[in-house]
């Protein structure tokens, strides 16, 4: 795979990931969020195996560790975030959210791995953004909210980069596969704890079952298993760039289509002004004209 070829996949990952808001907001309000992880992550794992049975057969010991430690960073993600979203400001949960850009290439700093100049460039261009597209403020900042989407970052951060590591001696299928599967079941298991009743305490109506199978084939199947093919051709910290680009996505989506996000939206000169310095954070950091000067000066 190319470089463009996967900048190409990556993008249309941040996509599913963006649109998908449109579909959550078709669900019932007092769907909690373990029944939506089970539902969702279930589905896709039917899917999936359904699809990809015969290279399951080449699952073993280590592939199934990998995808079950996957599986954990990723359910640790969502229950801290979860559990931040409820104590902070929307405007604070959604900045916080989007500092993996930060936390990936530092913690690539303690395993001696180096970001390029124009990564260490373009990505305070990003957050600058960021805090501009989100409305961030510094009031309400210190609590236990912020502490919560900290420690969510930071396994979003994890996974990010253990995603790296494996895909690269892992077939991306299969772990792909796994993961999704594992989260399925931890999914279930805390909300057999919340709702012992679990799948009899829903109703399923015609807007709820197909608001979770679209969730469910494009931003997690789709989603996941392309994200695992991407990160064998590419850094962690170029996943973390162009999913970066999400609030814009998301903010044209509630532009042409306003009805699906519960209010009709229009451009505020932040998130104008945010949106083009993301979009030039991310051309700066995916570029490497900085690298090539360097080079030809030397």
């Amino acid at each position: 795979m190319t470089r463009k070829e996967n900048n190409i996949v990556l993008f249309s990952i941040t996509l599913c990931w963006a649109a998908s808001y449109v579909f959550i907001k078709s669900l019932p309000p007092d769907l909690s969020s373990y029944a939506y992880l089970t539902l969702t992550t279930g589905t896709a794992s039917v899917v999936l195996v359904i699809v990809f049975a015969k290279q399951l057969k080449k699952l073993n010991l280590r592939i199934l560790g990998q995808g079950f430690l996957m599986s954990l960073l990723m359910a640790g993600n969502l229950l801290a975030e979860k559990a931040g979203i409820d104590q902070l400001p929307s405007s604070n949960a959604s900045f916080i959210s989007s500092l993996n850009i930060l936390f990936v290439p530092l913690l690539l700093l303690m395993l001696h791995r180096y970001p390029t100049r124009n990564n260490m460039l373009g990505i305070p261009i990003i957050l600058f953004g960021l805090a501009l597209t989100s409305g961030f403020e510094l009031r309400g900042f210190l609590n236990t909210g912020t502490f919560y989407m900290i420690v969510a970052c930071l396994f979003m951060a994890v996974y990010t980069i253990s995603a790296d590591y494996f895909t690269k001696s892992t077939d991306p299928l299969l772990l792909g596969v796994t993961q999704m599967c594992f989260t399925a079941i931890i999914g279930f298991l805390l909300w057999l704890i919340e709702e012992p009743q679990t799948f009899a305490s829903i109703e399923y109506t015609r807007e709820l079952l197909s608001s979770v199978f679209i969730l469910a084939f494009f931003a997690k199947a789709y989603a996941y298993i392309m994200l695992m093919y991407s990160q064998r051709y590419t850094s962690p910290v170029s996943v973390t760039i162009i999913a970066s680009t999400e609030p814009i996505v998301t903010l044209i989506l509630a532009l042409l289509i306003p009805a699906s996000f519960g209010a009709k939206e229009v451009f505020h000169l932040e998130s104008l002004l945010g949106a083009m310095f993301i979009m030039a954070g991310a051309i700066v950091a995916g570029t490497n004209f900085l690298d090539k000067r360097k080079e030809q000066a030397a």
